[in-house]
């Protein structure tokens, strides 16, 4: 799962630091949506979960969208997964954890992906994150540690050659952004007129026109 969605992500940004928000389809990773989460930084210490799919708010027992996500990882890891969730937008990079937490059903050992989205203007403030558990069973709420660490620095590089199948998907996306054609230009060519003389049609006389009589007399 966590494989394939950075794959998907890594294609998406076509040799680009990170892709946009908007350029994201849900579509593309049906099978993640329920272990996803986004998270936005709304002021330098102001994070939050903006989504977050079913299996993120079961593992927690509460639904996690609008608060920190700190609220993810055990209260003595948590000022270091917060310097972890801004690096992935500061440096920016790939994070990869590995996870474990206690609980009545046994230790339940979990992975965490997080990577950098730019928002709509430009800026590298979400993080598009997914976490795969290693199994269905566990008591919630669950308090993860973080096990170990795997920083991947983000770095531009060429645009991959797409292939034929995604053509079309490019051509679409060539419209954006609004979805909107191309504008027309102000500077557009003359009419064509052409020059009439007479109407051989009219009648002799104009329609509606007041009839004169001329008096000559004194």
């Amino acid at each position: 799962m966590l494989s394939s969605l950075r794959t998907y992500w890594d294609r998406l940004r076509a040799g680009r630091i990170a892709p946009y928000r908007a350029e994201i389809d849900p579509r593309q990773f049906e099978q993640a949506l329920e272990n996803m989460f986004i998270v936005e930084k709304l002021a330098p210490d102001n994070l939050r979960i903006r989504l977050a799919g079913m299996k993120i708010c079961e593992m927690m027992g509460m639904e996690v969208r609008g608060m920190q996500p700190s609220c993810l990882i055990d209260e003595p890891d948590r000022t270091r997964f917060g310097r972890l969730v801004n690096l992935v937008m500061s440096e920016p990079a790939v994070v990869e954890l590995s996870l474990s937490a206690q609980n009545r059903a046994g230790t339940y050992r979990a992975s965490m992906l997080m990577m950098p989205l730019r928002s709509d203007f430009g800026d590298i403030n979400r993080v598009i994150g997914c976490t795969s558990g290693g199994g269905e069973i566990f008591a919630a709420p669950l308090a993860f540690q973080i096990d170990e660490v795997a920083v991947s620095p983000v770095e531009p590089g060429p645009a991959p050659t797409p292939t034929a199948a995604q053509l079309p998907d490019i051509e679409a996306k060539a419209l954006m952004p609004g979805f909107a054609e191309p504008a027309s230009s102000f500077a557009s060519a003359a009419p064509k007129l052409r020059s009439i003389d007479g109407n051989p049609n009219a009648p002799s006389t104009p329609r509606g026109a007041t009839k004169l009589r001329v008096i000559d007399g004194k």
